[in-house]
């Protein structure tokens, strides 16, 4: 498996987990929003590694923008939900 595969699978899981309700919204308050911050930081990381790999990039841009709004209450939820779906697809479509 590739880096770039085991960086999505990586991202996938983080978003998926902030996308349970209760739960994401629990995590994302017990650390004072510095969730959102480390999610930004783990799509930058798969963005960059998809530039030098020449893999697919979308789900990693998706992941940015929406971890820069996802402070904003049920619709934070709505955007982790979005961006795992993201990378779920790219994971099951794309051959990297």
């Amino acid at each position: 498996m590739s880096t770039l595969k085991v960086a999505k699978v990586v991202a996938l899981i983080y978003q998926a987990v902030l996308a349970i309700p209760f739960v994401g919204g629990s995590i994302v308050l017990s650390t004072g929003w510095g969730a959102l911050g480390l999610g930004f930081v783990i799509h930058a990381i798969v963005f960059i590694l998809a530039l030098k790999s020449n893999g697919a990039k979308v789900a990693s841009i998706i992941g940015m923008v929406t971890n820069a709004l996802a402070w904003i209450p049920l619709f934070g939820w709505f955007m982790h939900l979005v961006t795992a779906v993201a990378y779920g697809l790219e994971l099951l479509t794309r051959k990297e």
